[in-house]
């Protein structure tokens, strides 16, 4: 009696030090099987009676990616009876949900029978922590990749338009005055034609670079999407279904019009080319509040605050996860050759930034994919003025009108002067600001108008036409350039009423923004 009785009283001691583990504890016989558990791996984790733990299998509780390394290690034990230590999730009441268990596990042999006794602590929580460490670093690493190529990019594509200006410019001079019955009226054509798909080209590489100039006005969401739908539906044919769900709810957004019409076309278009055949893509809008910031994965990081949200979802063909990973890097396309230049979701990426918001993509192969655009609401009414086209006409005082034009690039400076007397315009040129608050200290007959470039050595067009109203307080001005609104609203010359003209510039755009900042009545009035 006495043996018996210190049996059990061992037996409720195992079992109440069994019961105190923190976590998991398990014993296996050489198949797998469990022999003895505590509550945490019975009810916690397998899900099953006692009855039922009996015949349950250990490895059928690891998740289904972890359980050839998880037979292996409890092989290794088994034969050569070193103790193990290793992280791993097993599944709870069979899954789809787990934890994280840091696992320890050696041998004991029994009557000559080899057991394995292990003991598992939820570290959970810190793997949430170190992946989301993981995805946050892999995103600061990606946007660091990108703000590189973005800033040479922006780089290459403004002195690109410097250059294409040049050749716009001159090309459109030799074309005035000739018909098509010109042996060279072709040649010009298709130079002007080149030179058009170029430009282009560069505004992309301008947009993804985020050095874009833009013009953002307070819009309407819904009715903005919608324009641009309008225009979009003819690039579909009957085999696409089209969905339009707007749920924005009035919600306003403050963007470049032109930035909106870029998103939508360059997600539409890459979703029509993603379905072979018949399919549907559905547009989508809704008003959501991004609480906090989020670490979860994603393209970009996600701030706090009020947002509208733009969805652009295809039933074709999907993506793989590496793919994904590239699809934002400008030339990167899946498209076949000839078909995609890689710079439309480069496009969006650089617009959805330079306007504080975020993006996100999920797809999958053969099962669509889905691209979300997020950009920060607006709480100021939206502007509804229209603006129709305007012809400016060639005034008949204009001979009389006194333009200085500075320009550092010395071809753009030529250019601008050549056009401009040419339209009867008295033309003082500068290559450098010093060198134009000199040429207006010589000039005492008066200028009536700034043509400037914006960025330039020393000082910037912003601060040169601040300097020269102090002698001409009627100065009207007109500011070039092909940097980003944010740069120059840095540079002192941003804001309502600025009279902008973006490069590469045609002559007629020349001649016609000149002429109507003339025709503007005087700043003094």
């Amino acid at each position: 009696m006495p043996q018996s009785h210190d049996a059990e009283r061992a037996s409720a001691i195992t079992r109440h030090i069994i019961e105190s583990i923190p976590g998991a504890f398990y014993m296996l016989d050489s198949q797998g099987k469990y022999v003895r558990w505590n509550a945490f791996q019975r009810d916690v984790i397998v899900g099953e009676t006692d009855e039922g733990m009996a015949v349950f299998n250990a490895i059928e509780t690891f998740h289904p990616d972890d359980r050839e390394a998880a037979l292996a290690g409890i092989q290794q034990i088994m034969l050569t009876g070193e103790e193990d230590i290793a992280e791993g999730r097993v599944l709870l009441h069979g899954g789809p949900d787990y934890l994280w268990l840091l696992m320890t596990g050696h041998r004991v042999i029994i009557d000559g029978e080899p057991f394995i006794i292990g003991t598992g602590v939820d570290i959970t929580a810190r793997k949430k922590a170190e992946e989301d460490a993981a995805r946050l670093e892999q995103q600061l690493l990606q946007s660091q990749k990108m703000e590189v190529v973005g800033k040479l990019a922006g780089g290459i594509a403004h002195d690109f338009n410097n250059m294409l200006a040049v050749i716009l410019g001159h090309a459109e001079m030799l074309s005035d005055g000739m018909g098509p019955e010109d042996e060279r009226y072709g040649n010009l054509e298709a130079i002007l034609g080149a030179t058009q798909r170029l430009d282009n080209l560069t505004r992309q590489l301008l947009a993804f670079a985020r050095s874009q100039v833009v013009l953002p006005k307070v819009l309407d969401f819904d009715e903005s999407v919608d324009g641009t739908l309008g225009l979009l539906r003819r690039l579909i044919g009957e085999n696409i279904e089209l969905r339009w769900l707007p749920g924005a709810d009035g919600g306003r957004v403050k963007i470049d019009p032109s930035q909106i019409d870029q998103i939508i076309a360059n997600l539409f278009v890459n979703a029509r080319d993603a379905i072979s055949g018949s399919g549907t893509i559905t547009i989508e809008t809704r008003r959501f509040t991004q609480p906090e910031k989020d670490v979860s994965a994603g393209v970009m990081e996600r701030k706090p605050g009020r947002y509208l949200s733009l969805s652009v979802t295809d039933t074709g063909k999907g993506m793989s996860p590496e793919m994904i990973h590239r699809i934002f890097e400008p030339f990167y396309t899946t498209k076949d050759i000839g078909k995609g230049t890689g710079l439309g979701l480069s496009t969006v990426y650089g617009i959805v930034k330079q306007n504080g918001g975020f993006l996100d993509v999920s797809s999958e192969p053969e099962k669509g994919s889905r691209f979300t655009v997020c950009i920060p609401e607006c709480t100021v009414a939206a502007n509804t003025q229209t603006h129709s086209a305007v012809s400016h006409q060639k005034s008949s005082e204009d001979g009389g009108k006194v333009v200085l034009v500075v320009e550092d690039e010395a071809d753009i400076l030529r250019l601008c002067a050549f056009v401009l007397r040419g339209e009867g315009f008295t033309v003082l040129t500068a290559s450098s600001p010093f060198e134009a608050l000199e040429v207006a200290r010589r000039h005492a007959a008066g200028i009536d108008l700034l043509l400037t470039d914006v960025i330039m050595p020393a000082m910037n067009g912003g601060d040169l036409h601040r300097a020269l109203l102090e002698t001409y307080p009627a100065l009207r001005a007109v500011f070039m350039s092909g940097y980003t609104a944010d740069i120059i609203g840095e540079k002192g010359v941003a804001g309502e009423g600025l009279n902008f003209l973006q490069k590469p510039f045609s002559v007629r755009n020349l001649t016609g923004k000149v002429q109507e900042v003339l025709d503007l009545p005087s700043p003094l009035q």
